[in-house]
């Protein structure tokens, strides 16, 4: 391909996204792609080339919207339920960076945030909803309880993540670290350890995080590990339950759990571990927030290295991150632009602590992403100039969680019996399958979600599915068997729940 400046190829992608002129591009053939979306400004040369149609391109022109350009991909992206488009972007932006700049950062953030609703589902939704199922009484339990509301109030805090940057950051937040809170990401625990300092708080809410690859061995675990319903029931066995507190996130199962009164906590899950671990610190108050491996952008001088050296590397193994791959630009700390592979994080923090109270929260960095409305501090300079007494004696106050045992066994029950529907309707479902009728199957599973409680208790699971169910029917038998035995696997943990 000549005079395209970046491109993203989705494999069966049905629509494309162009951005910018297409003078100079060739070897691109369009005519695969059914709809096409092409953002252009008006002082731009009208050249169609091979494959694009008049009739199947709709023309954006980004200096003159009728309306907001978010809102027109929005609806472009939602015309295909389960495929996200290709994206082209032309060399011909680089003459007019000021004015396409936006367009790209809004395709990259919204395709970024499509890909984990519709892709990553894919992948994980069966393992998240398990996950729920396995994790849901507890949760219903050990809620982050609401007297945690400023109960640190004026108490420092650290903040970590696990970029890079906290292998230099670290000997410097470790001299200070018994005056200040401490909260981690999870897979920044090790190299807590390694400075020897023992976090107050761990944060862990992501599907693929099992303790054993985040936690440091021969060290007493942190006293408060605050959970998702999502995180891997594996934490049961590897921490004590009074050490373990859950945090709600948006998932459909949680929604349904808050209308049978089970509130969702005041301070959510957000887009990352650190992100939720920044949140949660100035929901109990904490006061100076400083930040150390908040990075959102890899190792400057090794773009193969994402995270602190003592991150466990396994965990980061399917992420599809590429080092080759270009990068969207953001902002620097010490570099007017750098690429980060984590855009969408960074720019939902970034907009979200702009509207933080100014003075709130500092950042301890000698490279990374710059973060609106934080003042940046080189770790050589940092010296906490505010420290209170009394950290341990206000962390043993903080107020457990509690729970209504009574609500806890309704619910469960519940889940049961849609467990037993949902166990009931295997036979049928295997039987049409066996006839090599995929319409069959999916005319049965039709019948089967029709019923609205199947979408509350399989949550995830049902956003991976329902895309599945409209037409056309996918032929493939191995797809439709790989369904039937992750239902009946679902099953039969929804209807021992409790016993």
């Amino acid at each position: 391909m000549t005079g395209i400046l970046l491109s993203q190829l989705y494999p069966g992608a049905l629509t494309s996204v162009i951005v910018g002129p297409l003078d100079g591009v060739a070897g691109v053939d369009f005519s695969a792609y059914r709809e096409i979306l092409w953002a252009v400004d008006t002082a731009a040369t009208y050249r169609w080339p091979t494959g694009l149609r008049r009739e199947t391109t709709s023309v954006v022109k980004i200096d003159a919207p009728t309306e907001s350009f978010a809102a027109t991909l929005d609806a472009f992206v939602l015309r295909t339920s389960n495929r996200l488009p290709s994206v082209f972007v032309t060399s011909a932006v680089a003459a007019k960076s000021a004015l396409y700049s936006p367009v790209i950062s809004e395709v990259r953030a919204s395709l970024e945030s499509y890909h984990r609703a519709r892709v990553t589902r894919q992948k994980d939704g069966f393992r998240w909803q398990s996950h729920v199922l396995a994790n849901v009484t507890e949760y219903i339990q050990r809620r982050v309880p609401p007297e945690w509301k400023a109960a640190l109030s004026g108490q420092p805090a650290f903040v970590c993540g696990a970029g890079p940057s906290l292998d230099v950051s670290g000997p410097v937040l470790a001299r200070h670290a018994n005056h200040a809170v401490v909260f981690s990401a999870d897979s920044a625990l090790r190299t807590l350890s390694r400075h020897g300092v023992a976090a107050d708080f761990a944060v862990s809410i992501d599907v693929a995080k099992v303790p054993a690859k985040c936690l440091p061995e021969g060290v007493a675990a942190p006293r408060h590990i605050v959970l998702s319903a999502v995180s891997p029931p594996e934490w049961h066995a590897a921490v004590p339950t009074p050490s373990r507190t859950f945090i709600s996130s948006a998932q459909l199962t949680l929604d349904w759990l808050a209308l049978q009164g089970v509130r969702k906590t005041e301070v959510l899950a957000t887009e990352s571990c650190g992100s939720t671990a920044l949140d949660l610190a100035r929901y109990l108050g904490c006061a100076p927030i400083y930040l150390f491996g908040l990075d959102f952008a890899a190792d400057p001088a090794d773009p193969t290295r994402r995270h602190t050296a003592s991150a466990e590397k396994s965990i980061y193994t399917n992420s599809g991150y590429d080092a080759g791959q270009s990068q969207p630009v953001v902002p620097g700390n010490y570099a007017e632009q750098i690429p980060s592979f984590i855009y969408g994080d960074w720019r939902a923090l970034d907009e979200r602590l702009a509207q933080w109270p100014t003075g709130l929260v500092h950042n301890v960095n000698d490279r990374g992403a710059r973060l609106r409305n934080t003042t940046l501090i080189h770790p050589g300079a940092f010296d906490l100039s505010v420290a209170t007494a009394g950290k341990l004696s206000r962390l043993a106050g903080l107020a457990a969680p509690t729970a209504d045992v009574r609500l806890v066994e309704e619910i469960a029950g519940a889940i049961r019996s849609v467990g037993a529907r949902i166990g009931a309707s295997i036979p049928q479902l295997r039987t049409a399958l066996a006839a090599g009728s995929a319409d069959r199957v999916v005319a049965e599973l039709r019948r089967l979600f029709a019923d609205r409680s199947m979408g509350h208790v399989l949550g995830a699971y049902a956003l991976k599915l329902m895309p599945n169910l409209l037409p056309p029917v996918n032929p493939d038998l191995a797809l439709w068997e790989t369904h039937i035995n992750e239902l009946e696997g679902l099953a039969r943990q929804a209807q021992s729940l409790g016993h």
